[in-house]
């Protein structure tokens, strides 16, 4: 079997998103940054009891939306509707989905509710309905039987366009992730925080993120002490605002500020999508770049990191195994990535024989064809000499072959 044949991927299975009859990414404007900590109001529209007890008690527990509801079918109520006060998530059940209620449906969404994300639900779906539904512009549609938790992240991902909208700035977002465990996505990171703050002169106004809450490093890898108490905001979001945030900051020598916290190993955290996305919310608002590494496995909140990102990096280590992953990475990242975020697959630790066959350059340009970014060459004894110093590998090595790699591969997103 030939190199090429053994890094051929197999059937990719990527994210439900993309085969949603109503495609709401295809909707929806590019959110440079993620949802703030603004409460936003879901307003129901049901004569289905039941429904609207489930709903009502799954938004209970969620910390930044607020159940309202009217009571009755769309074609009764639309007259009701409160147009100096407009919703930030309009919620419909359709029912069947009868003529009626569809009619009324099409003339909220043409009138006031014009730009309110709308969410129908109903218990019947065929094709003329799918049809009337993507002609109205409905941003997404759920059964009506959905568990919760489906109906809550659809509103998670609506609600994003009007909060960046209403953002008077906006960060530029480079997040990284590993395709699998040690691909350098830690030290790329690093690095590239350092190369936009200083090439700019804006390294004051650069944060770099660490939201590996396990076993991240970023704050090692710096000789630095991390301060972000992810887990006493855990379990009260509430309390986060721009003065706590300020406290959880760790600034290197330089005046990079660090987001970063300590190891807990052995525990597991449940973060909310909302915290992620109030963290990063701050944070856009208050920085210029933001530089974010992230975890291999995948959380839920992701999502809203990929979704606010405007580039996005696949980390991979120079090998067939990884290479193949990564790829399919890539597919799962470019399902879930709205238009014009830009998603890129960097080689790391690029290196190939002087004589003889094996892993060449050119099939992992092959692999990767428009979507590959660029190799980094294998600088090993740097990197250790790096993190052992606590230092960025520009300080130690200044113009080193991983720092002009780099430089080239960010050129690119400019």
């Amino acid at each position: 079997m030939s190199i090429m044949e053994k890094l051929r991927p197999g059937s990719v299975i990527v994210a439900d998103d993309r085969h949603k009859a109503p495609a709401t990414r295809d909707n929806m404007a590019k959110p440079p940054v993620l949802l703030g900590s603004t409460a936003a109001d879901v307003l129901l529209i049901s004569e289905d009891l039941e429904l609207k007890s489930i709903i009502a008690n799954g938004f209970a527990e969620k910390k930044h939306f607020i159940l309202k509801s009217i009571k009755g079918a769309v074609s009764e109520t639309e007259n009701f509707l409160n147009l100096d006060n407009l919703p930030g998530i309009l919620l419909l059940d359709l029912k069947t989905a009868g003529t009626d209620d569809l009619a009324a449906l099409e003339r909220v969404k043409r009138g006031a509710f014009a730009d309110v994300p709308v969410i129908a639900l109903s218990s019947f779906l065929d094709h003329d309905i799918v049809r009337k539904l993507v002609q109205i512009k409905v941003d997404d549609w759920l059964p009506k039987d959905a568990p919760f938790t489906e109906i809550y992240r659809a509103c998670e991902k609506l609600y994003r366009k009007p909060t960046a909208q209403k953002l008077s700035k906006d960060a530029t977002c480079y997040s990284f992730i590993p395709a699998s465990g040690g691909a350098g996505t830690t030290t790329l990171a690093i690095e590239t925080a350092f190369l936009i703050g200083r090439t700019k002169r804006q390294i004051g106004s650069t944060c770099l993120v660490d939201l590996n809450f396990q076993d991240g490093c970023i704050a090692d890898y710096l000789d630095i002490t991390p301060s972000f108490r992810i887990e006493e905001l855990s379990g009260s979001p509430g309390r986060l605002d721009r003065q706590l945030l300020d406290v959880m900051l760790s600034r290197h020598a330089s005046g990079l500020a660090v987001l970063a916290t300590p190891r807990i190993p052995g525990k597991f955290i449940d973060v909310e999508d909302g915290l992620i996305g109030q963290v990063l919310g701050l944070l856009s608002r208050s920085f210029d770049q933001v530089i974010i590494d992230l975890p291999k496995s995948w959380y839920p909140w992701m999502d809203n990191v990929i979704w606010g990102s405007n580039h996005v990096y696949v980390v991979t280590n120079f090998t067939v195994p990884a290479l193949r992953h990564a790829r399919y990475v890539l597919d799962a990242i470019l399902a879930k990535a709205v238009n014009d975020a830009r998603v890129s697959v960097v080689v790391n630790r690029h290196r190939e024989k002087l004589l003889g066959g094996g892993l060449k350059k050119a099939d992992a340009e092959q692999l990767m064809r428009d979507w590959l970014a660029g190799f980094i060459p294998d600088c090993t004894d740097l990197v250790h000499e790096a993190i052992n110093r606590g230092m960025p590998v520009s300080e130690v090595s200044k113009g080193s072959k991983l720092e002009k790699a780099l430089q080239r591969i960010l050129a690119k997103s400019e």
